[in-house]
């Protein structure tokens, strides 16, 4: 066991600057700590920053994609299935479930996105959505998958929880499709501890989303609030949480900035782990790697928070690694990558707060873990 003789280095932060003072301060004396203005504000300010049309704000990065496929199904004939990728955080899945529809899985490349042939091949009569997921701020090939998705039309539905501030062809990652779902859970770019984001440039997905996130009510107006043509969730954000993002927006780009920093030297001492693709700018989530054996990645984890690095398991092939979605019937085998990299995968931080002498100690700690397995 190695003695940590600094804190450790953990996954999340949480940036709290004057603006998020005040605008607590603010909110506190008001004691509108529910809904208010601050929600909007922050909406307005993070649709200007991305350049879309509609930003609606929502309680969590689950709560996003859930509402935001709703809200896409009601705009369909009837079809009910959604291709997504087989390696991804279980979120997705349940989003899918949640909303009666059938998730249909595929697998991933070496890049940890979804792969676009397995795409089209799995397209039918029932397909609704194609919902890429771009895992740990790396950005889906989405190009070819507009493409696809417009070609059998197919509404997309991006999961950008954790890509705020990638790039793709020099396009905001959840921006690229219908609707792009955000997360500002503290390991992410903007962090308000919960809350999320669905972008559109849509009007009728973002009239339909305000109306999903709080129960299907009609509107706001006061003799409609307690109308309810449709069901919905309870998925709003607060004026708190809306204070720390709206406190983060100045400094966003700086966030942003140092986050991909990091990235860079982390590929520099390490690999690279996690290269840039050309058309890719990938903000990172975390930095991930993949070790030679299930075995070897568990022991690399256990060794690396004994010496203070709060590393994680990759995520899952979700619909043969995971019991929750056994009952769908797969297989091992039937998705080898996603299983592969569901197997071997760790991923440690590499988040803005961390300074060249915290990247510096992390990449030697996981050089010195390599080498002792």
């Amino acid at each position: 066991m190695v003695v940590v003789a600094r804190p450790p280095l953990r996954l999340g932060t949480v940036l709290v600057t004057d603006r998020t003072q005040d605008l607590l301060t603010r909110v506190l004396e008001d004691g509108l700590v529910g809904q208010g203005p601050l929600i909007h504000l922050f909406e307005d300010e993070l649709a200007a920053w991305l350049g879309v049309r509609h930003v609606v704000a929502v309680a969590n990065g689950t709560a996003a994609d859930a509402v935001a496929l709703a809200a896409v199904k009601e705009m369909g004939d009837g079809r009910d299935e959604v291709i997504l990728p087989a390696l991804t955080f279980i979120a997705q899945v349940n989003a899918v479930h949640y909303n009666h529809l059938r998730p249909v899985f595929v697998d991933v490349g070496d890049d940890f996105q979804i792969d676009v042939g397995q795409v089209e091949e799995r397209i039918g009569p029932r397909t609704l959505a194609v919902m890429p997921v771009h895992l740990l701020g790396r950005p889906a090939p989405m190009d070819a998958l507009v493409e696809v998705a417009r070609r059998h039309g197919l509404w997309i539905v991006e999961d950008a929880c954790e890509a705020l501030g990638s790039q793709y062809q020099g396009r905001w990652a959840g921006t690229l499709g219908d609707a792009g779902c955000f997360s500002f859970f503290v390991s992410h770019s903007i962090t308000t501890g919960e809350g999320g984001a669905i972008a559109t440039n849509n009007g009728e997905i973002m009239r339909l989303a305000r109306s999903l996130l709080n129960h299907g009510r009609l509107s706001d107006r006061p003799l409609e609030k307690f109308r309810f043509p449709r069901i919905g969730f309870s998925a709003k954000m607060n004026q708190l949480e809306a204070a720390v993002g709206l406190g983060v927006m100045p400094a966003l780009d700086g966030v942003l900035e140092r986050r991909r920093r990091n990235l860079l030297l982390l590929n520099e001492m390490l690999g690279p782990h996690f290269p840039e693709r050309p058309g890719e700018h990938i903000v990172p989530h975390a930095y991930p790697m993949l070790l030679d054996s299930a075995d070897q990645r568990d022991r690399a984890l256990l060794l690396l928070h004994a010496r203070g690095v709060e590393a994680r398991a990759f995520f899952s092939s979700i619909p043969t690694q995971e019991e929750a979605y056994a009952f769908l019937g797969h297989r091992r085998g039937e998705f080898p990558r996603a299983e592969a990299i569901g197997e071997r995968g760790l991923y440690v931080p590499c988040h803005q707060d961390l300074t060249e002498e915290d990247i510096a100690y992390l990449a030697e700690q996981v050089q010195e873990v390599l080498e002792s397995l």
